[in-house]
């Protein structure tokens, strides 16, 4: 069998022998794998699924490693390739089941935000609701606040709101999770309620 530091003519990795060597139990071919995969999911800017990287990743490794056991990959030089593909398609797969879980799902301030002010000064539950949001928001640390309201309540996009508050587009992301978490829970009460 070929190590995993033979190199092909033109100087690269041997990806095919690095899944070999992981097929063997070798930790390094899996941590060069897992540095390998980890670029594709970053080029497919997989940012907001970052705590279901390690899944994807173990998801296309073994993918990977069980196409070359069973000699679905007949060309080595098809490796890269073919992890790259099955990278791409199992983050889309996970990026589908995500939205269908959350397509019905609504914000805590959707009825509330660009309501009537007459309807929210007439009815004591609008008002109520407002004040409520008013105040979760209050609540939230400077940057998810930032972000939540340019976001969801003046709803600019994320490069606007990127580009506004200096804050780079990966950290905005996950200020923007943060904060629909933090709201959702600080009012989930009120939400509960009705």
């Amino acid at each position: 069998m070929l190590g995993m530091a033979e190199r092909s003519e033109r100087g690269q990795t041997d990806w095919g022998a690095t899944l070999e060597a992981l097929l063997e139990g070798d930790a390094l071919a899996l941590a060069r794998l897992t540095r390998l995969i980890n670029g594709f999911l970053g080029r497919c800017n997989a940012y907001d699924f970052r705590s279901d990287w390690d899944d994807l990743v173990q998801e296309v490794v073994v993918a990977g490693a069980i196409a070359l056991r069973d000699g679905k990959i007949r060309d080595r030089r098809a490796v890269v390739g073919y992890l790259r593909t099955t990278a791409r398609f199992k983050f889309i797969d996970r990026l589908k089941a995500h939205t269908r879980t959350h397509e019905d799902e609504t914000l805590p301030w959707e009825d509330v935000v660009g309501a009537d002010e007459a309807k929210v000064a007439e009815d004591p539950n609008e008002a109520e609701m407002s004040r409520d949001l008013s105040q979760a928001l209050g609540r939230l640390p400077e940057k998810q606040r930032l972000v939540v309201t340019g976001v969801h309540v003046q709803g600019r996009t994320y490069d606007q709101v990127a580009e506004d508050t200096g804050i780079p587009l990966g950290s905005l992301k996950r200020y923007l999770r943060d904060g629909l978490s933090s709201l959702r829970e600080d009012l989930s009460d009120f939400l509960d309620s009705g």
